[in-house]
C-alpha cells in the first residue's frame, strides 16, 4: 500500500524581520500536525529561483506572511506573483497573514511597509524599474483574499498560529465556511425572523414554511413593535411578499 505524501505548505516571508521567530513556531506547529513545511528564506542562499518555484509548484497551500520588512526582498515579491498565479488556477490555497502591519499600510503601500518597497526599487530606478507596478498590483490581489491579521489575537502568536493550523486544515478539507456579515449586523429583533437556508433535500412545502412562518410572525409582530408605522401599509407589504 502506497503511503500518501504529506501536503507542502510553502511559507513567503521577508528576511530578517520581526516575523522570523513567528515563521518558526508557525513551522514547527504545522510539522506536529503532518505537514511539509518549505519555509523560502531557508531555501534562498545557494538555491536558485527556478528550485524555489517548483516547491510552489507542488505545495497544496502557500502562506504570504506581510510584515513591514516583506518588500526589502526582490525574491519575496518574485514569489508571492508566482504563488498567486498558481492561487488564480485553482492549484493550490493561498492564505494571507497579517503579521504586526496594518492591512491598510499593505495595500496601500504606507509606512514601514511601503519603504521598505522604495528601497527595494531604488536598486534598479524607481522611474523605470520593470517590476514595480506588477508586484503592486500583486499584493492588492493577495490582500482580497480571507486571512488572518495578528493584531485580532492580542499579540498572543501562539492564538494566532493554533488558528492558522485549524484553517489550513479545514480549507484542504473543503471546509470553507460562508460569511454572514449581514446577518450578523441586523438588531436583534430581526435576527428572529431570518429565514433558515432550506435544505434541497426538504421538499418544497418546507422551504415555503421557512419563508411563510417568519413573515406571519412579523405580519402581527411588527406593528406591534413599530407604533409609528402605518400598520396598513406594513401588512400590505407583507402580503404582496408572500
Amino acid at each position: 500500500m502506497a503511503i500518501q505524501a504529506r501536503p507542502l505548505v510553502f511559507i513567503n516571508h521577508g528576511e530578517n524581520d520581526l516575523s522570523d521567530g513567528f515563521i518558526r513556531h508557525l513551522a514547527s506547529a504545522l510539522r506536529d500536525e503532518g505537514f511539509n513545511v518549505f519555509i523560502d528564506s531557508d531555501e534562498r542562499r545557494g538555491r536558485g529561483m527556478e528550485h524555489i518555484f517548483r516547491a510552489i509548484d507542488n505545495s497544496k497551500v502557500a502562506l504570504v506572511i506581510f510584515s513591514d520588512r516583506y518588500t526589502a526582498s526582490e525574491l519575496c515579491l518574485h514569489e508571492a506573483v508566482r504563488i498567486y498565479d498558481r492561487r488564480r488556477e485553482g492549484k493550490l490555497v493561498l492564505i494571507p497573514v497579517f503579521y504586526r502591519v496594518s492591512t491598510d499600510d499593505v495595500n496601500m503601500f504606507n509606512g514601514r511597509f511601503g519603504e521598505s518597497f522604495l528601497e527595494t526599487l531604488k536598486i534598479q530606478g524607481i522611474s523605470d524599474h520593470p517590476f514595480a507596478e506588477h508586484w503592486m498590483r500583486n499584493v492588492n490581489f493577495i490582500c482580497t483574499d480571507t486571512g488572518y491579521i495578528s493584531e485580532d489575537y492580542s499579540s498572543n502568536d501562539t492564538s494566532l498560529v493554533v488558528e492558522i493550523v485549524r484553517g489550513i486544515k479545514r480549507r484542504l478539507q473543503g471546509k470553507k465556511l460562508p460569511r454572514r456579515v449581514q446577518d450578523e449586523n441586523l438588531p436583534s429583533i430581526f435576527k428572529m425572523f431570518m429565514p433558515k437556508q432550506p435544505n434541497t433535500q426538504e421538499g418544497f412545502g418546507k422551504e415555503l414554511l421557512y419563508v411563510a412562518i417568519p413573515a406571519l410572525l412579523c405580519y402581527f409582530i411588527l406593528p406591534l413593535v413599530f407604533t409609528d408605522l402605518d400598520v396598513f401599509s406594513i401588512r400590505q407589504l407583507l402580503v404582496a411578499v408572500l
